[in-house]
This record gives C-alpha cells, structure tokens and sequence, in this order.
C-alpha cells in the first residue's frame, strides 16, 4: 500500500501545473515581445522618449506664437506699416508743391509717377518693417529666457537644436505672410495714388516689379531670423535688439560719417555696402549703382540677396552655438 501511495503522490506532482515563475518570461510577456521586436530599425531603437519630432516642435511653437499678444501687435505692425508709407510717399510731392500749377491739371486722387519712383513708393515700408522684424525675431526666444519659460521648454524636448529651427522656421512663415499681404496692400495704394506713365518705364532695370514684390518679404524673412540669431546669442531682450540695431543702423551710421569726415578713405565704401540695410537697398533698386557711384565695386541686386544670407546665417550660427552650449539660467 505505501508503495502504491508513492507512486500515485509522484504522479500527482507531474501532472500538477507548476507554480508562477517570475525569473523566467512567458509567452506574451513584456521582455517575449521586446524580444520579437529586436528588428526595429536604427531610428526607432535610438528614438528619445516621447518620440520628439521637428513637426511636433514647430506645433508647439505655432502654438506658442499665437498665445502671445506681442506677436499679434508686431506682425500687425510689420503688415500695417507699408501701405502707410507707401501713402505718405505718394501724398508728399502734392503737400511740397502745394497744390500749384504742377499738380492741379491731373486728377485730385492721382499723381504722375516714373517706374521707378513707383515701385520705390511701393517698397518703401520694408525698412521700418526691417527693424520691427527683427525686433520679433529676437523677442521670439529672448521673451522666454525673461519669463522663466525656457526651462518649462527644454524640459519638453531637450533637444535645443530642434527647438531654434522649430522657432526659426514659425518665426520665417508668419513674418512672410504679414510681409506679403503688406507689400500688395502698399502696391493698391500705390497704383490708386500714383500713375506710371507711358515709356517711363526703365529699361535698365528689368523685372523690378517681381524683385520688389516677391524677393522683398523674403528680405525681411532674413531680418527676422537674424533677429533670432542675435537673440540667441544674448540670450536678452536688450541684448538682442542692442546687437540688432547695431548691425542695422548704427554701424551703416559711423561707417557713413567716417567716409564723410576721413579723406582718402575711399575703402569704407566697401564695408559700407556690405551693411544689411545698404543691401536691402540695393536689392530692392534691381542692379548695382557701379554706373551711378562712378568709381568702386557696388553689388548687383542677386548679390545683395545672397551677402544678406550669409549675414543671417552667420548670426544664426553664432546663436546656435551658444544656445546649444551655455547654461540656462
């Protein structure tokens, strides 16, 4: 009997299902599946957690951007400002002549214009709008070093480099859209104000009309990443729009009235014309003015474009550098 006991107490013990083992994974389990999924590609096995992407970043950043009240009134202002100068430069020659016998033959609400004081009047705005577009360039990163905000961001997505081309590339949409619906308010003005007449139009200056129209907003694209770029590189609101207005009027300013007072300096001219706001003038006339200075080297209006890139890729490097690198504190 006790061996009949033995055996049936053995068999009950292998048919028994055996307890849970938690040292070793079952089928279905968390390490089984992570296993299976061993094959994941190179991107996926070193993605960061969350799964931070360049289009989640610049959501953010649009979201961001819209919040602030400050970047209502700026872009207004960017929008506003060139149909406002367009109007006062159309309304100016009838103030200075005075309603005299130059300007009562032609209609009350229309004055005669060449081609190219035309287009002048039309992108006239784009350089006080120049230094608004800088100004919300630097503010668009500078605004959250001065709130505190900044660590709330890094803390989102650490990666920083992503962050400056999130708010780069939001920064560049918005400042292009309120650019461009300004310049072809200004350009209605200016065709309701002015009359181009006939063969008045220059011929040494072929598609100015495009130039003006199209390459001008993309002009203040480029102020407005510069801004950026600066103000990452202060990493102040003070700061950023000091180094700004530095590059863009003061230093044009001392060059100038050292090429005024210093005789035999004629090399100033050079540096002088590679400021941002002596290109952005020769971008917008539509050539070089080699033939109008006499004497030195002017660039061409595709010239101009492409110093001004290298200018905002300059600063924007500088304040990726140290944007990536410093302390935020």
């Amino acid at each position: 009997m006790s061996a009949d006991n033995g055996r049936r107490a053995r068999r009950s013990r292998r048919e028994a299902p055996a307890g849970l083992d938690y040292a070793t994974p079952r089928h279905g389990s968390a390490f089984t599946r992570l296993r299976r999924t061993s094959g994941l590609s190179f991107m996926d096995l070193h993605r960061p957690s969350g799964h931070l992407t360049l289009s989640g970043a610049v959501r953010g950043e649009l979201r961001k951007m819209f919040s602030l009240r400050s970047t209502w009134v700026l872009l207004l202002i960017v929008m506003l400002l060139q149909p406002l100068t367009t109007g006062l430069m159309a309304c100016a020659p009838r103030v200075l002549a005075g309603l005299g016998r130059q300007t009562s033959q032609y209609p009350a609400h229309l004055m005669p214009a060449s081609s190219d004081v035309f287009w002048s009047a039309v992108a006239a705005g784009l350089f006080p709008a120049m230094i608004v577009a800088g100004v919300l360039g630097v503010l668009a990163l500078t605004r959250e070093f001065s709130g505190a905000t900044i660590e709330s961001t890094l803390t989102a997505n650490p990666r920083r480099g992503m962050v400056l081309m999130a708010k780069g590339f939001v920064l560049a949409l918005l400042t292009w859209l309120a650019a461009q619906v300004g310049l072809l308010l200004s350009w209605i003005l200016a065709t309701l104000l002015l009359s181009v007449g006939s063969g008045t139009s220059s011929a040494s200056r072929p598609g100015l009309a495009l130039i003006d129209l199209l390459g001008g907003p993309l002009m203040l694209v480029l102020f407005a990443l510069m801004g950026l770029g600066l103000g990452a590189l202060s990493r102040s609101k003070a700061g950023g729009i000091g180094l700004f207005l530095g590059l863009t009027l003061i230093l044009p300013l001392i060059l100038g009235l050292l090429r005024g007072l210093i005789p035999h300096v004629g090399w100033l001219q050079i540096p002088f014309r590679l400021t941002p706001t002596s290109l952005l003038v020769t971008f917008l006339s539509g050539l070089g003015r080699t033939a109008e200075a006499g004497r030195g080297w002017w660039p061409t209006w595709w010239q101009a474009g492409m110093i001004m890139m290298v200018w905002t890729a300059l600063c924007c490097a500088l304040g990726t550098l140290v944007f990536r690198r410093a302390d935020i504190g």
